[in-house]
């Protein structure tokens, strides 16, 4: 879920977005040894992140990693023309919430949860099944608005079964209640998650490798 401060970004994930802001910017003023990048550009239009996944990143969208561990692997956040909250974020989530194994049953656990914090109870306006890198998934779309705040939100998430598990890919947009949603946001984070390929087993994929070794 996404959690909701002040211009609802965890002061965990400011830390993150300004080390890697510090990674891009500092010379040599350290003798320290170089660390590796954390995205490198290929030659197919895409790059390459921490050498665990491959996709199209968005131009001028700004970094997120969580470096606590905790809502999401990494995503991308834009600051937009406009009144507060004018933003998007979109991002990629290994343990969405929920514990059901089959998509239908984890959309359901996952409605329950999503933005709870926020203010906004958000209404699915469109269920539909979809394929997400040849997987089966699912497209939730919700909208929302805060009253009090004055302020409202479209969010359109992937559910994607993946073996044994389920992820998922995120994008909310934030508007005052007069704002208008700029749906060419949702299509450069549709662009991300068809694009998105996985280098290597994920920490899971692995572990359940090892439960069933063990039993034999």
């Amino acid at each position: 879920m996404e959690k909701k401060s002040a211009i609802r970004l965890s002061l965990g994930i400011w830390v993150a977005f300004f080390a890697l802001t510090g990674l891009l910017l500092g010379g040599c003023a350290t003798m320290a040894p170089e660390k590796p990048k954390i995205m490198i550009p290929t030659d197919r239009g895409t790059v390459l992140f921490l050498d665990k996944y491959e996709f199209k990143a968005p131009v001028g969208w700004s970094l997120m990693r969580n470096l606590e561990g905790g809502d999401f692997e990494l995503g991308f956040m834009k600051m937009e023309p406009g009144a507060f909250p004018s933003q998007t974020t979109f991002m990629y989530d290994e343990e969405p919430y929920g514990s059901s194994p089959n998509l239908e049953g984890r959309a359901n656990q996952y409605c329950t949860r999503f933005l709870f914090n926020s203010g906004i109870m958000p209404e699915v306006t469109k269920r539909e099944k979809t394929r997400v890198m040849g997987l089966h998934a699912l497209a939730l779309y919700f909208e929302g608005e805060n009253s009090v705040q004055k302020e409202k939100s479209k969010s359109k998430v992937y559910l994607v079964k993946k073996g044994n598990r389920i992820i998922s890919f995120v994008c909310t947009q934030w508007r005052p209640l007069d704002g208008q949603f700029d749906m060419q946001a949702f299509e450069i984070f549709d662009n991300f998650v068809q694009s998105f390929k996985f280098l290597k087993k994920t920490f899971y994929e692995d572990l359940d490798e090892e439960i069933q070794k063990l039993k034999g």
